[in-house]
């Protein structure tokens, strides 16, 4: 052994960290990539495999096969310098001790439906998308908070409206207000969602808000089963978006992670859950991966202070 006694093995957030890497470069790529499904051979010491520039002693090389439509595949292929970059950065060679050598992109054969290769391919695309939605929702709050006319005293409701007016305003031109969808609470009725986005005739975010002064454990519950149980029939990404007004809004957000954290949902959760880095000193973020019926979705938690 080298100077270094590394690992050998894929990094456990390889795949995670290679998509936020993309998705910095390039969105399209990032979408690509997604889409496809991968494989990787270890052929043994990166100097043997010729990769004879830096100090490659005792790491080892990887070949990467690549399969996906014939569009993503095209699209990889066009940017492969940037994708290589990408996986060698996700792969933490200091640690993992490994390089990527080459790379495979194999076309493979289309599916009737235009459909990701496999289920994991279509997750890491629906992840894509809704942190795309999450981004323009982080926007809309920093300029809620910021707008005046929104205080400690405004409705849910009237929040909720914003939120609207303004999504419809960045690109989202199918956003449906309380839309009849799914079930209510007590299950005898169409249900109403808050907000359902949709683009291209397709669902792509749920948008549940609720507004909270406390830990209120039975009403972020019923806002909780309402978004993921009630209005989601098809596993869409769903938002749960909570309007604080606290005085300890550091307290508050301790309290609340640890409360839906602590949730029982009727379903696997395939992520526990994560908190994300704070974007603004108003705004708290989590989220996790829940599966309906074997199928996985991802779940945002987001809280807004609201003076």
């Amino acid at each position: 052994m080298g100077s270094y006694s590394f690992t050998y093995k894929i990094p456990d957030n390889f795949n995670e960290r290679i998509l936020q890497y993309l998705q910095q470069k390039n969105s399209d790529l990032a979408t690509a990539f997604a889409r496809c499904t991968y494989a990787y051979q270890d052929v043994g010491l990166a100097y043997y495999a010729g990769l004879t520039r830096g100090n490659n002693w005792d790491k080892h090389a990887l070949y990467f096969t690549i399969d996906g439509n014939q569009n993503d595949i095209e699209i990889l292929q066009q940017l492969e310098s940037d994708l290589k970059n990408a996986i060698n950065i996700a792969l933490t060679p200091n640690g993992s001790g490994l390089l990527v050598r080459k790379i495979y992109c194999l076309p493979s054969e289309e599916s009737a439906l235009g459909l990701p290769r496999s289920n994991e391919a279509r997750l890491n695309a629906d992840i894509l998308t809704a942190e795309e939605v999450l981004n323009d929702l982080i926007q809309v709050s920093e300029r809620l908070c910021s707008n005046s006319s929104y205080t400690n005293t405004s409705l849910e409701n009237s929040i909720n409206d914003y939120f609207r007016d303004a999504l419809s305003f960045m690109g989202y031109n199918e956003v449906k207000d309380q839309t009849r969808h799914g079930v209510s609470i007590s299950g005898k009725c169409a249900g109403e969602v808050d907000l359902l986005l949709t683009k291209n005739g397709k669902e792509i975010a749920v948008f549940e808000g609720l507004k909270l002064d406390s830990v209120n454990s039975k009403y972020i519950d019923e806002h909780i089963k309402k978004a993921i149980d009630n209005y989601n029939a098809l596993g869409t990404a769903t938002f749960v978006v909570a309007y604080v007004n606290v005085v300890n809004y550091d307290i508050f957000w301790a309290k609340y992670y640890k409360h839906i954290s602590n949730y029982a949902h009727n379903m696997e959760c395939k992520s526990a859950m994560k908190e994300l880095t704070h974007p603004n000193a108003a705004t708290r973020i989590a989220y996790e991966v829940l599966s309906k019926d074997g199928y996985d979705f991802p779940v945002y938690f987001m809280t807004i202070k609201i003076d």
